[in-house]
């Protein structure tokens, strides 16, 4: 690379924050880059989309079965984005499937001595009160000894100012595979996330930019083990639900009992394998027309602001919305 090239590489590095997400399902390895200049409220550009395929049993129930094959397309994947001295600080965000994650919510007074007093910022813990508590309870919710798990959780106030504690775990295996098949491929990875959650980031961010700020919408993820709904509104996250589920008949009541009957829709966000509607007979314009409102497949095609070398299907494709997710939680740090 020549001196003007690295130079300019430096400067727009310094100007934007860059970041790669990695979705590694068991069909494809897909890469979303995307970039934000470092200024509040400033959007958010897909620079890069790619995907490579990866072959039957290379990934099965998230487990990295066939490293190789996994590092081999991780490599072909990155060695496709264009050369620039500006992605030399990316930041990369891989994926962790929902099947290998436990997701609890408990009471913040149920963790703690109800006569200790609570710390000045509930969303830290500088006497250490917490940690040990979210450990035990990660522990007897997964089944598995701390020791083996990776543990990541937070506190949240609600509106009646009860504050939650949000607690994810998984195996230490899985965190462990996937550091470790990256830097195999030539990836520091600075964060691991779940799928889910980063689905639900990126369609969230859809609807902040596409809808009104008082909006009330669904967004949806599918995947082959089922669907991962949530109801957004002006309040944030106001209902989740999963299927299947024993309370749910099927796709569409989870749905009707996901939106509620406190309001109509604005919208329907679906990311994923969105076909499998249409397998549970209720495909993205028969679910519109049930709940009076458009239903939309998510697309990073608004984002990509004229860049010339993204595939056409890439941009239109739901299934970017982990990827997207994942690169979006980097740019916005």
């Amino acid at each position: 690379m020549s001196k003007e090239n690295t130079l300019r590489g430096t400067m727009l590095t310094v100007t934007r924050r860059y970041a790669a997400g990695i979705d590694v399902s068991e069909d494809a390895v897909r890469v979303a880059v995307v970039s934000r200049r470092l200024r509040a409220n400033a959007s958010v550009c897909v620079e890069h989309l790619e995907t490579v395929a990866l072959p039957s049993g290379a990934v099965i129930d998230g487990d990295f079965v066939d490293r190789a094959a996994i590092v081999a397309s991780l490599r072909e994947a990155f060695g496709r984005l264009p050369e620039s001295g500006a992605w030399r600080a990316l930041r990369c965000a891989m994926g962790l499937p929902a099947s290998a994650t436990l997701t609890t919510q408990i009471p913040l007074a149920r963790l703690i001595d109800g006569s200790e007093p609570l710390a000045p910022s509930i969303g830290g813990d500088p006497r250490g009160m917490l940690e040990p508590a979210v450990l035990a309870h990660a522990e007897r919710a997964a089944g598995i000894e701390r020791g083996a798990l990776a543990v990541d959780w937070s506190v949240q106030t609600r509106e009646d100012s009860e504050a939650l504690v949000s607690i994810a775990a998984t195996a230490r295996r899985h965190v462990e595979a996937r550091v470790e098949t990256a830097a195999e491929a030539g990836i520091a990875l600075s964060a691991i996330d779940g799928e889910p959650a980063a689905a639900l980031r990126a369609m969230r961010h859809a609807g902040s930019v596409e809808l009104d700020a008082d909006a009330r919408y669904l967004v949806c993820w599918l995947e082959s083990t089922g669907l991962h709904g949530w109801l957004a509104g002006a309040r944030g996250i106001e209902n989740e639900v999963r299927y299947p589920a024993p309370e749910h008949r099927s796709i569409a009541d989870a749905l009707h009992e996901l939106a509620g009957d406190a309001a109509p829709l604005d919208c329907i966000y679906m990311g994923g394998q969105i076909e499998l509607l249409a397998h549970a007979g209720v495909p993205l314009p028969v679910l519109g027309k049930t709940f009076g409102c458009p239903a939309l497949p998510f697309e990073a095609a608004p984002y990509c602001n004229g860049t010339a070398d993204i595939q056409t299907a890439h941009k239109h494709s739901p299934r970017f919305a982990v990827a997207f997710g994942l690169a979006l939680r980097e740019v916005m740090q």
